[in-house]
């Protein structure tokens, strides 16, 4: 499970940096041999692992601080 692959940013660059990586590695993939490139793949992949990795505790972390935060404050429902 990925949740940040369901996660879109709003940020007005997101869209066109995006855009500007997809035309870079389509620029990768007509440039270098098959094996080159299937080994670019993988290196995309394993940086998209970090990056999960790193969400992923990011989340862990924002959600430990608010909830000690709840905690200190004598947060009630």
């Amino acid at each position: 499970m990925r949740p940040e692959e369901n996660i879109v940013p709003k940020d007005s660059e997101y869209r066109s940096i995006n855009k500007e990586i997809t035309a870079n590695i389509e620029k990768f993939q007509k440039n270098l041999s098959e094996d080159d490139f299937k080994q670019l793949e993988g290196l995309f992949d394993m940086m998209d692992q970090v990056h999960s990795m790193h969400s992923k505790e990011a989340f862990a972390s924002g959600f430990k601080i608010g909830t000690l935060i709840m905690i200190e404050s004598g947060y009630s429902s």
